[in-house]
C-alpha cells in the first residue's frame, strides 16, 4: 500500500474524531488528550489572522479535512473557498459543516490527490495544514501550491527535533499510518527544490511546526512578524 493510500485510510477512520479537536465542547479525556494537538488549533488562529486581505479574494485549501479552515476564512471575508482532500470521509464532513454553516461563499471540495487537481484558477490564499506530515516526496507539491497562488502560502511542517516527535511516529506506527518530519535544512532544501525564491520564504515556529509562508504576489523580502529563511 502506497502513502497515499495509507493516509486516506487514516483520515477516513479518524474523520470525526480529528475534526473534533477544533472543538471546545467535548468530554475531560478528550480535552486532555487533546492538549498534545495544541498547536493544531494555534495555527488555525494564525492562517485566521494573516490569511484576509481587503477585496473580493479566494482560498484553495489542500488537505482540507471538514473544512474548517474555509468557513472560518469565509466568515472573514473570502468569496469563494476550494477544498482539496484525499479523504471522502472528510469531504462529506466539510460538505456537512459548510451546509450548516450557511454562509454565502461559494464552496467546492473536491476528493483526491491534490498533485491530480487541475485548474486555471489562481488564489489569494493557499493553506497546506498538516498536510506535508504525510508527502513521501513534498517537492512537487510546493511547487503546485506555488503556481496556484497569487497570494501567500500558508503551510505547516512537522519538527523533526521536537520532544513529542516519539509519540507521534509510535502512534502512526500502531495506527499503520505514515507520518514524516522535517529538520530546518530540511526545510530550506524542499523551498529551493521547489522554486521558491528565497527572498519570499518566511519560517515561524509554532511549538511543534514550522509554519512556512510564501508570498506569491509581493517583491518585499520582509514582512513584519516573520523570520527570513
Amino acid at each position: 500500500m502506497n502513502s497515499l493510500e495509507t493516509v486516506r485510510k487514516h483520515f477516513d477512520r479518524d474523520a470525526e474524531r480529528f475534526d473534533a479537536i477544533y472543538e471546545s465542547r467535548k468530554p475531560v479525556w478528550q480535552r486532555l488528550r487533546d492538549r498534545l494537538r495544541a498547536v493544531v488549533v494555534e495555527r488555525f488562529h494564525l492562517v485566521c489572522t494573516l490569511a484576509p486581505v481587503p477585496g473580493k479574494w479566494s482560498v484553495l485549501d489542500i488537505g482540507c479535512g471538514s473544512g474548517r479552515y474555509g468557513i472560518a476564512l469565509a466568515k472573514l471575508g473570502a468569496a469563494r473557498v476550494v477544498g482539496v482532500d484525499v479523504s471522502p470521509a472528510m469531504i462529506e464532513l466539510a460538505n456537512a459543516e459548510t451546509k450548516n454553516a450557511n454562509l454565502p461563499a461559494d464552496f467546492e471540495f473536491v476528493t483526491g490527490d491534490f498533485l491530480g487537481y487541475d485548474t486555471e484558477e489562481r488564489f489569494e490564499a493557499v493553506l497546506a495544514m498538516g498536510y506535508f506530515d504525510y508527502l513521501e516526496n513534498p517537492v512537487p507539491h510546493l511547487a503546485g501550491m506555488r503556481k496556484l497562488c497569487r497570494g501567500k502560502i500558508f503551510a505547516s511542517i512537522p519538527k523533526r527535533f521536537e520532544w513529542r516527535v516519539p509519540i507521534r511516529k509510535l502512534r502512526f506506527l500502531v495506527a499503520r499510518g505514515f507520518v514524516r518530519f522535517y529538520s530546518r535544512r530540511n526545510v530550506e532544501d524542499l523551498i529551493r527544490d521547489a522554486g521558491v525564491p528565497r527572498d519570499r520564504a518566511h519560517l515561524l515556529e509554532l511549538g511543534r511546526d514550522w509554519i512556512l509562508i510564501v508570498n506569491c504576489a509581493s517583491s518585499k523580502p520582509n514582512e513584519p512578524g516573520t523570520a527570513d529563511m
